[in-house]
């Protein structure tokens, strides 16, 4: 292994590699359509960033994929350990949740959720082009100075159950700079879904995570830019709130507008950044045993309403979205097939409802800057409670991480639910809004454990037993 260059500060290094699927394959997350990926418009990546103090080394890699599931992470880490010698606590393998890359779980937590097949290839290389990624930047490691600010982004998003709620506009920034004050790395956070673009294209693209790096390596073409994608569960882009038919058209253009915005948010407060040699590096994480949702519907009803949808006749889909369809209002204008997944999961989760979902929440720590990290789709009012309980004046609080473990809204908006029958709730014409709610995985009181234990973990890294010996 590389041991970090002059051990009495901080030590980075940054690699990236390019993890494009092939033409040929289904393209990406959206259904009610029939086409295969025909192309490329802007190729999928993974950044890799490896920091160091003494001997003790963390290691952050972010990917353009939508789920990082239990699976690929353990595959990652086992490889980075054997390249590096880095222990699996201090790894962080993290989705952009990029819905335009393809649907795999690789071995998620949530109940129902299907890899799409054709993709076995491709997701076999997967965990050795992260880990080399990993590998790459840890090669290398040379002196470095890092510190954080948080910038605002503001009008870029929308909470997409009830968009008359604020919004986590907050954009977070890790600026690691070489000893000369040149910027090697800039790590940018927003919480916000990646569907600004939907099922219209069969292009592989990035999402507005790609523009908003490029952005930042236009202006800083020597560093380059990790997207870390934050507690996004009920935000969305633009005013793509559920089941507005008159939201901004889901193009390019409004996908580069939109990266752009929020590169323009970080690249704003990146020169008033003050960087420290001293800025020391912990990890460390903990596992959860999380209870299932309990629904009220019996199998019988289940099985007699799965029936139902089975007999009726699928729609003639086309290769893509016809014009005017938007994920926004796409469940309204394809309802059979939301329908058929959504009884699929709850069958399952009926199934398993006595056995708790094990998960694993982290925490890095880089000087006065720490990353809280976990697998769901956390709404952003709880990512912002986390965000209040840490002890370090900046803090990174992201989705998506180690693992998918679903949708985790709140106990009041599961509340709004869970008094409605099985077939009203299956009416997207009613209850296209609360998608996210009521495809929740895990019971009441949950997302409040999730808070609580990240803000212990956060409290851990502040104690000096997990920094390294000055």
């Amino acid at each position: 292994m590389n041991s970090p260059p002059n051990g009495s500060g901080l030590s980075a290094g940054v690699a990236r590699v390019t993890i494009t699927p092939p033409p040929g394959l289904p393209a990406g997350c959206w259904s009610a359509r029939t086409g295969l990926a025909e192309g490329v418009h802007d190729e999928l990546q993974a950044q890799a960033l490896v920091l160091a103090y003494g001997e003790r080394r963390v290691a952050l890699v972010s990917a353009d994929i939508v789920f990082a599931g239990a699976e690929l992470t353990a595959q990652v880490r086992r490889r980075v350990h054997e390249l590096t010698g880095i222990p699996a606590e201090a790894v962080l393998v993290h989705a952009t949740h990029n819905h335009s890359a393809p649907s795999l779980s690789r071995g998620c937590a949530v109940a129902g959720l299907r890899d799409v097949p054709g993709f076995e290839a491709w997701a076999g290389l997967l965990p050795e082009l992260l880990a080399g990624a990993v590998y790459a930047a840890e090669r290398r490691l040379r002196p470095a100075r890092a510190g954080a600010a948080v910038g605002l982004a503001e009008g870029m998003s929308v909470n997409r159950v009830d968009s008359s709620r604020p919004v986590d506009a907050s954009v977070p920034v890790l600026r690691v700079d070489a000893t000369d004050g040149t910027p090697i790395a800039i790590v940018v956070s927003f919480a916000c879904h990646p569907t600004s673009i939907a099922g219209g294209t069969l292009l592989w693209n990035t999402d507005f995570p790609g523009p908003l790096r490029a952005a930042v390596e236009e202006a800083h073409p020597e560093a380059t830019c990790l997207f870390l994608q934050g507690c996004a569960g009920d935000l969305a882009p633009w005013d793509h709130w559920l089941g507005n038919a008159d939201a901004r058209p889901q193009t390019f253009a409004h996908r580069d507008e939109l990266g752009r915005a929020i590169a323009a948010a970080a690249l704003a407060v990146l020169p008033g950044i003050e960087t420290r040699r001293d800025a020391r590096v912990a990890a460390c994480s903990t596992g959860l045993e999380l209870q299932r949702r309990r629904l009220p519907w019996s199998e019988a009803e289940l099985a007699a309403v799965a029936a139902e949808l089975a007999a009726q006749e699928q729609p003639a889909y086309e290769e893509r979205w016809p014009d005017g369809v938007h994920s926004a209002d796409s469940a309204r204008t394809f309802p059979l097939a939301y329908q058929i997944g959504a009884v699929t999961m709850y069958a399952e989760l009926k199934r398993l409802e006595a056995e708790p979902v094990r998960t694993e929440l982290q925490a890095l720590a880089v000087g006065e800057t720490a990353i809280a990290a976990n697998p769901f789709e956390l709404f952003s009012g709880p990512g912002l409670e986390i965000r209040a309980r840490s002890p370090f004046p900046t803090t990174f609080v992201l989705g998506y991480s180690n693992d998918y473990g679903g949708y985790l809204p709140p106990d009041d908006d599961l509340g709004r639910i869970e008094p409605v029958p099985l077939r009203e709730v299956l009416d997207q014409s009613a209850y296209r809004w609360a998608y996210g709610i009521t495809n929740a995985n895990l019971a009441r009181g949950e997302a409040g454990r999730v808070v609580s234990e990240s803000a212990k973990l956060l409290e851990r890294l502040v104690d000096p037993a997990l920094a390294p010996p000055p």
